[in-house]
C-alpha cells in the first residue's frame, strides 16, 4: 500500500494536490491496520466522464495502459478507469477466487462435464458496442470496456455461455427513431430458457455438452422481471434443487441497471420467487457486489436474520465504513459510507483508497457471525443520493 501512495504522490499532480493537500496527508514511513483511516481516498464520483478527469488520474505513462474499464450508467454519465495489464490479471484473480469461495468452482468443472451460465445480459460483442457508445465523445473509446465484462470472463474456462438478452433489429431502429436510445429495442429471451432447462433436465445435455450444474447469472433486475412478467403469472414450475446455483451480480436491486429501469426489487419475494419457481434454496442464491473504479469483488450469501444478502470483504482488500456526517469510521452494527483499500490491481490509477456512494450497515470487523468467514461483513442499505434522512455534510467539499 505504502508502494501505490508513493507512486501517487510522485507520478500523479491530482493526487497531490487535490487529496493529500486537502487531507493534510503526509506519506508516512509505513502503513498498518491502524492508520488505514488517513490514507487519502478518492470518491468514486472523480472517474466521471462529464469531469474529463480520468487522464489526469493516471499513476504510470499513458502507454501502459491496456484498456479502460466503464460502467454501465445508471445516469448517462458513466465513470472511466485506466487499468494496465496487471490491473486486469488481478481483476481476473479477484473473480476467480470469488466465484471458486461462493460458488464452489471444483464442483463445476469435472472431467467432461461443464457448467451451464444462463446469463442475464447481452453478448460479449454486444456489450463492447454498448459500452462505445456509453462512453462516445471519449478519446480512447476504442480501448473502453465495461467492467462487468472484464470481470465475468473466467466463467468462460468453467462452462458454456447462453445470453437471455437479444436484440430486435426492427425495434431497435424504431426506439432510435422515436426516442433516440436503445430502449425498447431489446427482449428478455425468457422461451430460451425454459427450453435449456428442459432440454438439461430430459438428457443431461446443452449443445453437446454434458452439465454438470446450471448457472443463472447476472441481473437481478432482470431476473425479478422474469418472475413477475411471466413465470409466476403462467405457474411454471421446474425442480432444479441441487442442482443450480443463482449468482447475482451488476447491480440493479434498486430498479435501475443501466438503460433498464424497473420496479425496486424485494430481495425476500426474489428469494421466495427462486424457490417456488425453480425450488432453488436460499443457501444456493449468491450476491456479489462490485463497483467499477475499484477492482475487488465481494461475495455474499442470504441471511435469514438481516432478510438480506451479508457481503464479505477478501483478504486483498480491507474496508472502512464512514459516518454520514463526519466521515470517522463506525462501529459494528451502524451505517455509512463504503470505503475500500487495497494495493492490489491499481497500478494505473490512484484508486488505492476508494469511497463509494453507497450505504452500508458494518455487522461485523472481523469475520462474519453466520459463516465464519474472515474479513470485515456489510450488507447494501441503499445509495447517498436516494436515501430519505440521510446527510454528508463534507460531501459538497470534499467530492473534487
Amino acid at each position: 500500500m505504502l508502494k501505490q501512495i508513493n507512486l501517487s504522490y510522485n507520478n500523479c499532480k491530482y493526487y497531490k494536490d487535490n487529496l493529500c493537500n486537502k487531507f493534510d496527508f503526509a506519506i508516512p514511513d509505513e502503513i498498518s491496520i491502524d492508520n488505514l483511516e488517513n490514507i487519502p481516498y478518492i470518491p468514486t464520483g472523480t472517474y466521471k466522464k462529464s469531469g474529463n478527469r480520468t487522464l489526469n488520474l493516471l499513476k504510470v505513462p499513458l502507454e501502459n495502459i491496456a484498456l479502460f474499464s466503464c460502467s454501465s450508467s445508471t445516469t448517462g454519465d458513466p465513470s472511466i478507469v485506466p487499468r494496465t495489464l496487471e490491473d486486469f490479471d488481478q481483476l481476473q484473480y479477484n473473480s476467480i477466487k470469488v466465484f471458486t469461495e461462493f460458488f464452489g468452482w471444483e464442483q463445476l468443472k469435472i472431467g467432461s462435464k461443464r457448467a451451464l451460465t444462463i446469463n442475464f445480459s447481452p453478448d460479449r460483442f454486444f456489450m463492447s458496442v454498448m459500452a462505445k457508445r456509453s462512453v462516445k465523445g471519449f478519446e480512447y473509446v476504442d480501448k473502453t470496456r465495461y467492467y462487468t465484462a472484464c470481470m465475468n470472463k473466467p466463467w468462460e474456462f468453467y462452462g458454456y455461455e447462453e445470453y437471455l438478452v437479444k436484440v430486435k433489429f426492427l425495434k431497435t431502429i424504431w426506439a432510435l427513431i422515436s426516442t433516440f436510445s436503445l430502449k425498447g429495442g431489446f427482449i428478455l429471451d425468457v422461451t430460451k430458457l425454459l427450453k435449456m432447462v428442459k432440454k438439461i433436465k430430459e438428457t443431461g445435455h446443452w449443445k453437446n455438452i454434458e452439465v454438470s450444474k446450471i448457472l443463472f447469472g447476472g441481473s437481478p433486475l432482470l431476473m425479478n422481471n422474469m418472475f413477475e412478467k411471466k413465470l409466476l403469472k403462467e405457474n411454471v414450475f421446474h425442480d432444479l434443487d441441487g442442482i443450480s446455483l443463482v449468482g447475482c451480480g451488476g447491480g440493479g436491486w434498486d430498479g435501475t441497471k443501466g438503460e433498464a429501469k424497473m420496479d425496486r426489487v424485494n430481495k425476500t419475494k426474489f428469494i421466495e420467487s427462486y424457490e417456488k419457481v425453480f425450488n432453488i434454496k436460499s443457501k444456493d442464491i449468491r450476491d456479489i457486489y462490485a463497483f467499477t473504479e475499484g477492482p475487488t469483488l465481494f461475495g455474499g450469501h442470504w441471511s435469514e436474520k438481516y432478510q438480506d444478502f451479508l457481503l464479505h470483504c477478501p483478504d486483498t482488500a480491507r474496508i472502512i465504513v464512514r459516518d454520514l456526517e463526519n466521515l470517522e469510521p463506525v462501529n459494528n452494527g451502524e451505517e455509512g459510507l463504503l470505503e475500500v483499500l487495497t494495493p492490489y490491481g491499481v497500478n494505473g490509477t490512484i484508486n488505492q483508497a476508494v469511497l463509494v456512494d453507497d450505504i452500508i450497515e458494518l455487522i461485523s470487523k472481523n469475520k462474519c457471525p453466520e459463516c465464519g468467514y474472515k474479513g470485515a461483513t456489510f450488507r447494501i442499505i441503499g445509495r447517498l443520493k436516494n436515501a430519505q434522512g440521510k446527510s454528508c455534510s463534507s460531501l459538497i467539499n470534499w467530492i473534487y
